[in-house]
């Protein structure tokens, strides 16, 4: 069975050996459509290519613009035209004076050079070219003549071709030529500034007393704000001075003591007062006879109303709140000096200096259904303050005159709100003042 089996795949493999088959007429008509060619994207880079030297010819002639610009000086020399003297304008860095003699005589053409020299010495000096420029304004010249290759003294107006000198002689007695530079820029020493800027407020204790710790723990910094008007001179190129007057609120929130109305029919003291509450900025006073406090498990009320003696619950008045709002507000005199460390169109500034806080606005109050319920005012307050600032600004340059600045600042104070509760208190604030800028 097994040779049968072997013989039979002999028989086909031999007979089937040389046996061909042609595929369809149009097998290859189909296959080649369904081929895709791939074709080099040559459109693109020749379009690449010229985008590529359109940009670097155009480059090349801007360079080249700017060098011949740059190279370009221009000189004038004038003559009465209301000013007490002459002026010869040459570009020299370093502008000086040239007394003339009476016989003042210059050697011009076209194409000419202003050079000092010694008195009695002639140089040359056509080693260097410069532009043409016409003498305007020749007016009222006692004299003119014209004569060829004769030693003078004074300014020189030379030739760079050494072969061919014309000369004019002018004489103009009792007349100075002063040499001044006219490329000065003028400097916007001065600016003025609007900012603004939300201010983040708090505090560090210098003492290690339980009680500051205990006062400052339920207390939280409220939304403050500062803003107002600068002035800025510019001392130099890096250094500038700075000052104004801005207005900043500063708040905080006192947690743990309960608020009550309708106290007024109780009150049978004669005092001005009836609470106060340690805080770590001062004593509260209440200046409402109709507003009632307790605290909830500490000693920092001090009253005569003590849970022994009235149950606010047992009278039945009105809840309010259970948290005091402090607020205090300054007018600040700052004394700032700027270092410019970075200028270009945006520009950075080191900020650093001293500020005079005036205390003008303290008030204590709580809020019933989002409305200010009044409570009082803190007693005990410096009513000048001294502070340090420290910053980093930024400017944009909108055009040489408007800039947009934005300026984080941190403020430390360096004397304490208040002493009455027997600790100090160092409170210290952080604002990213933002506003513009007008130099002139």
């Amino acid at each position: 069975m097994n040779e049968k089996g072997a013989n039979i795949d002999l028989l086909f493999r031999n007979g089937l050996k040389d046996y061909e088959v042609l595929p369809p007429p149009g097998a290859w008509d189909r296959i080649h459509s369904a081929i895709k060619i791939k074709s080099r994207p040559i459109i693109l880079l020749r379009i690449a290519a010229v985008v590529t030297i359109l940009l670097t010819v155009s480059f090349l002639t801007y360079k080249w613009s700017r060098e011949i610009s740059s190279t370009t000086s221009v000189s004038a020399l004038s003559f009465n035209v209301g000013a007490p003297s002459p002026v010869i304008s040459v570009p020299f860095d370093d502008p000086q004076y040239l007394t003339a003699i009476r016989n003042n005589q210059v050697r011009n053409s076209s194409n000419f050079k202003i050079e000092p020299i010694n008195y009695g010495t002639i140089s040359d000096a056509t080693d260097v070219a410069f532009s043409p420029e016409p003498i305007m304004n020749i007016q009222e010249t006692k004299s003119l003549s014209i004569g060829n290759n004769t030693t003078v003294r004074g300014p020189l107006l030379a030739l760079p071709n050494r072969s061919q000198v014309n000369s004019i002689y002018i004489q103009y007695p009792d007349l100075q030529y002063l040499l001044v530079n006219n490329s000065t820029i003028p400097v916007n020493r001065w600016s003025i500034a609007a900012m603004a800027s939300p201010t983040y407020y708090s505090g560090i204790s210098s003492g290690s007393d339980q009680l500051s710790n205990k006062i400052m723990s339920s207390e939280q910094p409220l939304f403050s704000y500062s803003g107002g008007l600068s002035f800025s001179y510019k001392i130099s190129k890096r250094f500038s001075i700075q000052s104004g007057l801005y207005y900043s609120s500063l708040g905080q929130k006192v947690d743990g003591i309960n608020s009550y109305s309708g106290f007024t029919q109780f009150v049978n003291t004669k005092g001005d007062h009836n609470f106060e509450v340690l805080t770590s900025n001062g004593k509260v006073f209440t200046t409402n006879p109709d507003v009632f406090l307790t605290a909830n498990g500490s000693d920092r009320i001090l009253t005569a109303y003590t849970k022994d003696v009235f149950d606010p619950n047992k009278a039945s008045l009105q809840p309010v709140n259970s948290s005091l709002n402090q607020n205090f507000s300054y007018l600040e005199f700052p004394v700032i000096l700027r270092y410019k460390i970075v200028d270009k169109t945006i520009g950075i500034n080191l900020i650093g200096g001293l500020s005079y806080n005036l205390l003008v606005h303290n008030s204590v109050y709580t809020t019933l259904d989002g409305k200010i319920y009044p409570v009082g005012d803190t007693k005990g307050l410096n009513p000048l303050n001294l502070s340090s600032s420290l910053g980093m600004g930024m400017e944009y340059n909108i055009s040489g005159k408007l800039s947009l600045n934005l300026e984080p600042t941190f403020r430390y104070y360096l004397n304490p709100f208040s002493v009455t509760t027997g600790s100090f208190i160092h409170p210290y604030s952080f604002g990213i003042f933002s506003g513009v800028s007008y130099k002139f």
